[in-house]
């Protein structure tokens, strides 16, 4: 056989071993850190439920819930940030400190939207450069209320569906309670 080609077929041999070794090792990494992410996040969720029940034990002697409301779901959900709005711009609830001021913002553009559309629209995506905005139109009881979430990605409809229906478990407890 001749040495060039028994060269060749060695290097382009080893090549692909390489490139195969260090695919399985980046992708054995990734599953390292989106498992210890996931354990991070219940960890913080577990200290949140915890701390929830430490704060308002003294307040009152009701039975607590097992969840940590809107927080959970955002976490749950992938999200930076979740706002629950009135059609007046003002904040139900939100996973951020002060959300007077996106909530006013935005509830008041899905609005102007409305009056231009004529129609309800199902949801309203803002791209900016690192991050989307999402406003969606909930109906918890005939009252509308618009959701303004925060996040690195668009919502596919699957995850959309699912964020949805977690947001409205949540408000049920507010709006009935």
């Amino acid at each position: 056989m001749d040495p060039v080609l028994l060269f060749l077929i060695s290097f382009f041999t080893g090549l692909v071993l390489v490139i195969l070794v260090w695919y399985i090792y980046n992708l054995k990494k990734e599953r390292e850190r989106e498992l210890e992410k996931k354990k991070f996040e219940e960890e913080i969720v577990n200290s949140l439920l915890e701390l929830k029940k430490y704060t308002t034990e003294s307040i009152s002697d009701e039975k607590l819930s097992d969840k940590f409301d809107l927080i959970e779901v955002a976490l749950e959900n992938d999200v930076s940030s979740i706002t629950i709005s009135s059609e007046e711009g003002l904040p139900i609830v939100s996973t951020i400190k002060n959300p007077e001021r996106i909530s006013a913002e935005y509830s008041a553009l899905f609005q102007q939207i409305l009056k231009i559309s004529k129609r309800m629209p199902e949801k309203i995506s803002i791209k900016f450069e690192d991050y989307y905005i999402h406003i969606i139109p909930i109906v918890v009881d005939g009252i509308i209320l618009y959701a303004i979430v925060r996040s690195n990605f668009d919502l596919e409809p699957v995850n959309e569906k699912k964020l949805i229906s977690d947001i409205r478990n949540v408000l049920e407890d507010y709006i009935l309670s």
